[in-house]
């Protein structure tokens, strides 16, 4: 039978718990109601039910068909599209936990997990509050004023000033000369990145601060702002700490979180590889201090800037976050434990599990996070069906995802797909691993980072352990990289090989001549793919003549590249010999110069994916004749996703300059600043602030000057 999907969705496994024998005043926990959704919810939910207990989801409309949702025992709908309507309304998020009958809430990270007034009203409902007390998370929810907290207890800060909500121009300018550039401006309530402006120069800084403010008053609903010195070349290192009702509070390591775009995390690791072992230690000791300071209870990270190298090298405190991080993966592969179970273990009451001297790591974890995104193109987010998602098994890879194949990407949640985590005997290992392990997923419907994430992990730089804040600026590359010329232009062929067999297949009159067989010999069949490679989107014609003997002659067309030797890029070969093929189902034996390999071809709508020696080609499916369609244009200037207007900066008859911001979009957490392409005249203006538009929707109407 299906769950009934009256309100309370509810299966039929048993209510238990582990032995709660040996702990001190320990309180029952029998079903956790988990505030979130997606991967972390779907993780959440998975330690819950291990350890004997109910897990309760709740989703909203969106949501309603998400993995996540079928997993728990029990779901329950809160409505609501947006994160604002749903995740982030705290008197649903309450009603539900009644209505399920849950006795805890655990909030996961993001949405309402650093809210000490949730945490509070939790708590004032009888129910169990898996995380810090709301105290801590008061002590360290606003920056500056855990940066005071902190520099009490003598760790070093990055130099900075506050501003005030009021500060004057000349005020926010004379602040930005006394803590020097290149600088931040830093939201001080949040993170993830959101409220932050790297302001290289004076003249940036005013209008850095009025965007920071801007999108941290929409984001975290507290405009306030803070500047700090911005560390060149910098590493980015993080401990995790826990904390007990009994006063013990233990270091699991560190994570370095280097490589990020946008402030955001992409790459995370342990051990650090830049961080040394004296800069180590005086961490660990640091961060326990800061939680002692506060009596910290249940997970939280600890970060840090760390300069310089060897004898010379430096730390700094950046924040604490009060909640399980993104990365916490990475210190569960290295250490062996299962941070979750510490949280529900700790929120029950009991002792943490392991004193210091018996927490150790092993090995080398990296996490990625792959993100529907395209970095080609500014790490454009994108939204749309996912066709196929698959990650190959490989020993030593974990996968964290809230998606599947079917799954929707859309504008109102992050586009994080899933995080992906390698685990190996050294740093070489976890990356090579890694990297296979990405370059063989299979994703299709929305443009990703995958390609770019096994760059980086392939890349010479990354290898030595140079991992900066610094490195995309100084790597730009890995965010385009170019495949194989050789290797994609056979999985084209494969592609078009297979497909013809697989349409041929059950065909009544398949078995009366062979495939590609013709009255007139030597005319070609032709298949057309896009595919996005190097920054650059390439239709791509695949011309081939079956010969009797079994071999194929195949000629590629469309962009090509650069045949001519120009510079302009590398090209693919212009011809191909096939001098064997076999095709059976979604698997083709091509044999290339006398060379065989095997391919797998599957379709997933209207996208192909060739998988072959250990690498996936995403094309996708074009007509064989172009239509008008694919050379129409728009010249006007246009909204890159979904989203909702926030600010329109110019009217009718303005007369603007290429660069100047005419409209600010709010899409999946972020501003979007739609610019002028060119020098003219505001002819029309097509939005208007509050209105939600879809992509490629025009906001404005350029005259040319």
């Amino acid at each position: 039978m299906g769950k009934p999907q009256v309100g309370v969705v509810e299966s039929s496994n048993a209510v238990g718990g582990i032995d709660d024998a040996g702990a001190r005043g320990a309180r029952p926990i029998r079903r956790v109601l988990v505030a979130n959704r997606g991967e972390i919810a779907r993780r959440v939910i998975r330690t819950v039910q291990a350890m004997g207990l109910q897990a309760v989801a709740i989703h909203s409309d969106p949501d309603a068909d998400a993995p996540f949702v079928r997993e728990a025992d029990l779901a329950v709908s809160i409505g609501g599209r947006t994160s604002a309507e749903s995740y982030l309304v705290a008197e649903r998020v309450l009603e539900a936990a009644r209505r399920s009958g849950a006795d805890a809430v655990h909030p996961g990270y993001g949405f309402l997990s650093e809210n000490p007034e949730f945490a509070t009203a939790v708590a004032d409902a009888g129910l169990a509050w898996i995380g810090p007390t709301p105290a801590s998370m008061r002590a360290m929810a606003l920056k500056v004023q855990a940066k005071r907290l902190v520099a009490a207890a003598g760790v070093p800060l990055v130099p900075g000033a506050e501003l005030a909500a009021d500060a004057a121009d000349a005020e926010i300018t004379a602040a930005g000369a006394q803590v020097g550039f290149p600088l931040l401006v830093k939201a001080s309530a949040g993170g993830g990145g959101k409220g932050m402006r790297l302001v290289r120069e004076p003249g940036e800084l005013l209008e850095g601060v009025s965007g920071a403010r801007n999108e941290a008053a929409s984001a975290f609903g507290d405009p306030t702002v803070f500047l700090e010195r911005y560390l060149e070349r910098g590493r980015h290192v993080e401990v995790q700490v826990f904390g007990d009702t009994h006063g013990n509070v233990v270091h699991l390591f560190e994570r370095e979180c280097s490589i990020q775009r946008r402030h955001q995390k992409v790459v995370e690791e342990s051990p650090s590889p830049g961080a040394t072992d004296v800069t180590l230690e005086r961490m660990y000791a640091a961060a326990v201090a800061a939680a002692r300071a506060i009596d910290y209870v249940g997970a939280g990270t600890v970060e840090f800037m760390v300069a310089g190298e060897g004898a010379g090298q430096e730390f700094f405190f950046l924040e604490m976050n009060t909640r399980l991080q993104v990365e916490h993966p990475v210190t569960e592969e290295v250490t062996g434990l299962d941070l979750v179970e510490w949280q529900v273990r700790v929120a029950r009451g009991e002792a943490l599990p392991l004193a210091q001297e018996a927490i150790t790591r092993r090995g080398h974890a990296i996490e990625v996070r792959l993100y529907a995104e395209d970095p080609a193109r500014g790490y454009l987010p994108g939204i749309g069906r996912i066709e196929r998602f698959a990650v190959p098994a490989l020993r030593g890879i974990r996968v964290e995802t809230g998606v599947e194949s079917g799954s929707e990407v859309s504008a109102f949640y992050d586009p994080m797909l899933a995080k992906v985590i390698a685990h190996g005997a050294s740093r070489e290992q976890a990356a090579s691993t890694l990297a296979s392990c990405l370059e063989a997923l299979e994703v299709a419907g929305v443009p990703t980072n995958r390609e770019s994430l096994a760059a980086v992990l392939r890349e010479p730089g990354f290898l030595a352990g140079d991992t900066t804040t610094a490195y995309l600026d100084e790597h730009p590359e890995v965010a385009a990289p170019v495949l194989d010329r050789d290797e994609l232009a056979r999985h084209l062929v494969a592609a078009a090989l297979g497909l013809a067999e697989q349409e041929r297949a059950g065909q009544p009159w398949a078995a009366l001549a062979p495939a590609g067989w013709r009255n007139v010999p030597a005319v070609p069949e032709v298949r057309r793919f896009a595919h996005a490679d190097g920054g650059t989107d390439r239709t791509l014609e695949v011309h081939y003549t079956r010969r009797r003997d079994g071999s194929v002659a195949v000629t590629l067309g469309g962009d090509l590249g650069d045949p001519e030797g120009t510079g302009a890029g590398p090209s693919l070969p212009a011809t191909l010999e096939v001098t064997r093929v076999r095709a059976d189902g979604e698997h083709v034996q091509a044999e290339f110069d006398g060379v065989g390999t095997r391919y797998r071809v599957s379709r997933a709508g209207d996208w192909v994916l060739v998988t072959g020696l250990h690498r996936t080609t995403v094309l996708r499916v074009l007509p064989r004749y172009p239509g008008a369609s694919e050379h129409a244009h728009d010249h006007g200037l246009v909204t890159p996703v979904p989203g909702t207007v926030t600010q329109v900066l110019v009217a009718a008859g303005d007369v603007v300059s290429a660069g100047d911001t005419l409209v600010i979009l709010e899409a999946m957490k972020m501003e979007h600043r739609i610019k002028a392409d060119t020098d003219g005249v505001v002819e029309e203006i097509r939005v208007a602030v509050g209105d939600s538009v879809d992509a490629h929707h025009v906001v404005a109407v350029l005259e040319e000057a």
